[in-house]
């Protein structure tokens, strides 16, 4: 997902933590604090230019992703991806995160130079929804550039243990053009969850209908799919039928379905 590009170099501390670790003495301290707070106020209309001013032109940024099934998935970032993320958050009402200080593990400050580690939990939400959930080991190296002091380099491992929505996939098998199975894994708290489901497509009343063991939906000769006495697509083969009534019924639990 693109959203955790960002939350790869976010960190938000309570004002407790902010007085505890935040000192004159240790800019790299000061630099991330800075950071923070011009991320947080992202939602409220601050400007992209003030967060990515905090950033060395020679920013590089690393991830290690280890998802709730344990693949891993890694990434490299430069500032301008860090540009285009940025771009997304303040262009998605729909998605918010929130982030909080477990506790800070190594700090080494020097002249021109410091580096900060902190371990971090994490929790995402779209439409106010909990997407994820977990936690996040994060080093970030900031260096004095003409009197300034910039973030160069950030290195995170980042942990997801539980999740109510996010990416899913479907296995579809079908017998002709009439009958159908589905297998969803969807995620559910602490895992991913699987689920089959088997669908019919027949005829009442000279209409067309789609029927699982539980659900029915309408399919009306102009290709318009009605669940429940609302339209929810327009379809033109059995299959694509079936992939509109998945997404509909695992609307609360997928921000997006591959079909297999």
């Amino acid at each position: 997902m693109k959203k955790f590009i960002l939350l790869s170099i976010v960190s938000i501390f309570s004002f407790n933590s902010y007085a505890n670790f935040t000192n004159d003495d240790e800019p790299i301290k000061k630099l991330l604090m800075d950071y923070i707070s011009k991320v947080n106020a992202l939602e409220k209309g601050a400007k992209k230019s003030d967060v990515l001013y905090l950033f060395d032109d020679k920013y590089s940024g690393n991830t290690v992703y280890i998802n709730l099934s344990g693949a891993l998935v890694r990434k490299n970032y430069s500032k301008k991806d860090i540009s285009s993320q940025l771009d997304d958050i303040v262009n998605d009402d729909n998605y918010s995160f929130k982030l909080m200080l477990d506790n800070v593990v190594f700090l080494s400050q020097k002249e021109n130079a410091g580096a900060i580690s902190a371990v971090i939990n994490f929790e995402s939400f779209i439409d106010k929804k909990l997407a994820e959930k977990g936690t996040m080991l994060m080093d970030i190296v900031g260096i004095k550039v003409n009197s300034e002091w910039k973030i160069v380099q950030n290195n995170m491992v980042r942990v997801s243990e539980a999740k109510d929505i996010g990416d899913c996939v479907c296995y579809m098998y079908g017998n002709g053009e009439t009958k159908f199975v589905t297998e969803v894994y969807f995620p559910d708290g602490l895992e991913y969850s699987q689920k089959l489901e088997s669908f019919q497509l027949t005829k009442r009343d000279g209409e067309r209908l789609l029927k699982s063991h539980s659900d029915e939906f309408i399919w009306k000769g102009t290709g318009a799919l009605f669940y429940k006495g609302k339209s929810i697509g327009k379809v033109e083969t059995s299959k694509q039928a079936i992939e509109t009534a998945v997404k509909e019924l695992y609307k609360d639990s997928c921000a997006k379905i591959t079909f297999n």
